[in-house]
Parts: C-alpha cells; sequence; structure tokens
C-alpha cells in the first residue's frame, strides 16, 4: 500500500521505487515507472460501486504537484458524485474532435441517403454540388476546425454579415444551408453528432435584399469580348463562346464530357439540368468545333483528374474584362458566366427566333398559362 505524506518536490525526489499517496488530495499519488521517471496517478472508487477508476498524468517535474491536484480534483467531484471520470474523458475527447468540418461529412452522408431533410426525400446531385460548393467556399477554416459545440449565433452571424457586404445573395445562401445543417445536426435526425442547442435557429432574420440580376452584354459590349478574348488560352476562348452560343449554365459547360456529344447533338444528362430534365443542344458548325475534346472531360483539368475547377474560369473572366475596359476605353460592369445566358435570350428575338423556341433553347420549363 503507498504510503500517504503531503506532497514537495524534496520527497518526490527521494522517491526511488513504489510510489507516494498525497495526503491533501485523495486518489492522487505519484509513481516511480520502470525508466526512473515519475508519472502522476488518480485511482480512486466510484461512489455507489465497486469500480475502481484508475487514470494515469503527465510526468514530475513537468506537472507540477498543484497542477497534479488540481487534476486529481476534477476526478474526486466526479467519482463522489457517483460518475466514472473515464467516461467523462471520453465524451470530451468525442466532443473535441466533432468539429464543424466533421460534423459536415456526416450530415453529406446523410444528404447522399436522403436523411437530412424531414421528408426524407433524396436531393438532386445538383443541390448536393451546391451544398458542398457552399461549405467549402464560404464557411471560414476557423470555423471549421472549430468544436460544432462551441459554435455560437455570434459566430454564424459574423460569417454571414461578412459575406453580405460584398455579395448579398451569397450570404443568404450560406445563411440558409447553415440554418438547414446545424437545424440538421440538433435534430433526431443527426443523432450522430448530437447539437444540443441550435445556434443557426435565428439566423432566417439575417436576409439580404436582394435585386434580380439583368445584365446583358450590348453588342458593342460583345464585339470587345470577342476582341478580349484573342489573346486567352485556346481552352479559355472555347469555354466561354460556348456560354455565349449554347446558352448553357456555367456548370452545364465546364463539367461536360465528351461522351455526351453525339453527331452534332449535345445532351446534357438530367442529373447536371437545373430542372433535372436532359436538354439537347444542336450544335452547328463552331459549337461543333468549340466542344471537341480529346478527352473524357471537355475541359479536363491540367493535373487531377476531372475537369477544371470554377475558380480558374472566373480568373479568366476577370483578364477578359480588364481587356475591354482597355479596348474600349470606358469602365465596363462586371459580368457573370449567366449574363451570357441572359445575353442570347434577349437577342432570340432581334434574330427572329419565336417565344417556344427560344424557352425550348432556355430549357425553361412551361408554367401557367404558357
Amino acid at each position: 500500500m503507498a504510503r500517504k505524506i503531503v506532497l514537495t518536490p524534496a520527497s518526490i525526489d527521494a522517491l526511488n521505487k513504489g510510489l507516494l499517496a498525497d495526503l491533501l488530495t485523495p486518489g492522487l499519488a505519484i509513481e516511480v515507472l520502470s525508466s526512473g521517471k515519475k508519472r502522476w496517478r488518480y485511482r480512486r472508487q466510484i461512489a455507489g460501486t465497486t469500480v475502481m477508476a484508475t487514470l494515469f498524468g503527465g510526468l514530475f517535474p513537468t506537472e507540477t504537484i498543484a497542477a497534479a491536484r488540481e487534476w486529481a480534483r476534477g476526478f474526486n467531484e466526479k467519482v463522489e458524485a457517483g460518475i466514472d471520470p473515464r467516461e467523462a474523458l471520453r465524451e470530451e475527447k468525442i466532443r473535441s474532435e466533432m468539429t464543424v468540418a466533421r460534423a459536415h461529412e456526416f450530415y453529406m452522408v446523410a444528404v447522399h441517403e436522403g436523411r437530412a431533410s424531414r421528408a426524407k426525400r433524396k436531393n438532386k446531385p445538383r443541390t448536393i454540388s451546391d451544398k458542398l460548393e457552399i461549405f467549402d467556399r464560404d464557411v471560414p477554416t476557423k470555423l471549421k476546425k472549430k468544436s460544432i459545440y462551441e459554435v455560437t449565433e455570434d459566430d454564424l452571424i459574423d460569417i454571414v454579415t461578412k459575406k453580405g457586404e460584398t455579395a448579398k445573395v451569397r450570404a443568404n445562401r450560406l445563411a440558409a444551408e447553415l440554418k438547414v445543417f446545424f437545424g440538421w445536426a440538433a435534430s433526431l435526425r443527426g443523432r450522430e453528432v448530437g447539437l444540443e442547442n441550435d445556434p443557426s435557429r435565428r439566423l432566417g432574420d439575417l436576409k439580404f435584399p436582394e435585386t434580380p440580376r439583368a445584365r446583358k452584354l450590348s453588342l458593342l459590349e460583345l464585339e470587345w469580348f470577342f476582341k478580349a478574348l484573342v489573346p486567352e488560352p485556346k481552352w479559355v476562348q472555347r469555354g466561354m463562346l460556348l456560354w455565349l452560343l449554347t446558352a448553357a449554365r456555367i456548370s452545364e459547360v465546364i463539367r461536360a464530357k465528351s461522351a455526351e456529344v453525339f453527331d452534332g447533338i449535345w445532351t446534357i444528362p438530367a442529373t447536371r439540368v437545373k430542372n433535372s430534365l436532359p436538354h439537347s443542344i444542336a450544335l452547328g458548325p463552331w459549337g461543333r468545333s468549340l466542344i471537341q475534346s480529346n478527352h473524357a472531360w471537355v475541359f479536363p483539368a491540367p493535373r487531377a483528374e476531372g475537369p477544371r475547377g470554377r475558380s480558374s474560369w472566373y480568373k479568366a473572366r476577370d483578364r477578359v474584362l480588364a481587356r475591354m475596359v482597355t479596348i474600349s476605353g470606358e469602365a465596363i460592369e462586371k459580368f457573370t458566366p449567366h449574363d451570357f445566358r441572359r445575353t442570347a435570350r434577349s437577342n432570340t428575338k432581334r434574330l427572329k427566333v419565336d417565344f417556344e423556341t427560344a424557352e425550348a433553347m432556355m430549357n425553361h420549363l412551361r408554367s401557367g398559362m404558357e
């Protein structure tokens, strides 16, 4: 049985073998290892049980007597209340490892399996892709690394508000997705995370006013655009011209596969279309030459397997826009890839394309009286 004394640095230094129990702190002792090093140990019976809880601390003198007593006192509070401190430590470890990023991995599995929503409906591939993009692009790394149980409402308000200063639409999408994600983590559907309180509950009150975009490139702007496109690499020229000629969405163009093109017809599969209906586009000679690729992807990434990332296209857009400003000698409003789609639709009347054909070109569904 260990001798009990009031531990001091001198008494610990004099200890050559065995262990010494601290007279001032129940359960605390210092023991000599086979290597000669001295380690703190806690051992005590849990109240109301026959279970002995044993835990090991750090080495002396790195962990001081005062620090060891503080460590043991925390265990004594649990032991005297009939709680196994080892279970409490395991729970703390689990909680510390359940970062926002880790919880989001569980959430995305539930999304894929159709367990993320109350309706228990599987999301469309496009929706799943959008959820991942919002999390990867708009959630700061600092928040991703934080324990999800420590995330506060203020944390979420800060990132949404900051995003709203430069991108109101994206801020609204971010707030909506955070609300869904944290709501799932705090529900019975997200029991693997087990979030007790939902910090996103009031994020809906942060909605920023959105002005519907109406940006279209004029014929003169298109002339400047063609000239500004000339110095760009071939893949940029091909992609941006396809945005305009096909009126397809950027995600549909940049993720196009060569197998989708057959006999001059490009058929975008339902999984990549907003309305979940396959969309076939008849390509003219120019369109066929632009979409031609010797790779499985029409626009393959230069290194990794897969298509080029979105950021490379937006960087190219910025270069083209800067050249347009230089060519024109005047300020030009920034445009997005979707503005090319709007530009194509606005020109159908000028080109005497009838309404139904124009709507079919855009793959718009009929609604109401239409």
